[in-house]
């Protein structure tokens, strides 16, 4: 995915400055994506956007595939941080609310799940983005099936489900916010509403029902 030598000519031998400058392209790809989609957008616009030469991106991403697989592996990050915030909750289920709408306002999860879109759609034509989309999946949900169980140990959650069935649903949830943040002027305050009542339903013990 990226360059894997350390003193390539163009990129910054002090290990925190190439990650910067990484970060830095990943950043200049996003917005691009976003703005022209992806099979619109060239390398050249994604090295103006970061401020440095097409020589300088190869540096460290071969190709606009390498990008998106990098991309992937960010929004993995992302999710993994909203899971770890259930982790040791006193009151998972007002957590869970937290995190659910967090999907709906906050502007960094926001500009992700569009992302997401273009990501999943150049899944349907390249193998390497939809298999590492797909081993991306299998770890979010693993995550979150050990949270959820955890917090069934805690008696938070109704001791009779699944810890993997739930988070499987959860997840299927999650995307359904993705999509409607990708629509301008989407109702997203309902459907978060109605996404967490569903939740509560279903794994809430009897005495928090």
């Amino acid at each position: 995915m990226t360059a894997s030598a350390p003193n390539r000519r163009g990129r910054p031998a002090d290990p925190v400055a190439r990650a910067e400058r990484q970060a830095q392209i990943l950043d200049a790809a996003h917005a691009c994506f976003l703005r022209r989609g992806f099979h619109a957008t060239t390398t050249a616009e994604i090295s103006a956007e970061a401020g440095i030469s097409i020589a300088g991106l190869y540096q460290y991403f071969e190709n606009k595939e390498a990008l998106v697989l990098a991309l992937v592996e960010k929004d993995l990050e992302l999710g993994i941080a909203l899971i770890d915030r259930l982790r040791d909750a006193e009151d998972f289920l007002f957590v869970v609310e937290q995190v659910l709408g967090a999907l709906a306002t906050d502007p960094i999860i926001e500009s992700m799940a569009r992302l997401r879109v273009e990501i999943v759609a150049e899944a349907s034509r390249s193998p390497a983005v939809a298999e590492m989309l797909v081993a991306s999946d299998v770890r979010m949900t693993a995550a979150l099936t050990h949270v959820i169980a955890s917090a069934q140990a805690r008696g938070q959650i109704d001791p009779n489900v699944d810890p993997e069935e739930v988070a499987l649903a959860v997840s299927c949830l999650c995307d359904g916010i993705y999509g409607r943040l990708c629509l301008p002027n989407a109702a997203r305050g309902p459907f978060v509403a109605a996404s967490l009542a569903m939740i509560r339903r279903t794994i809430a013990p009897d005495s928090a029902r």
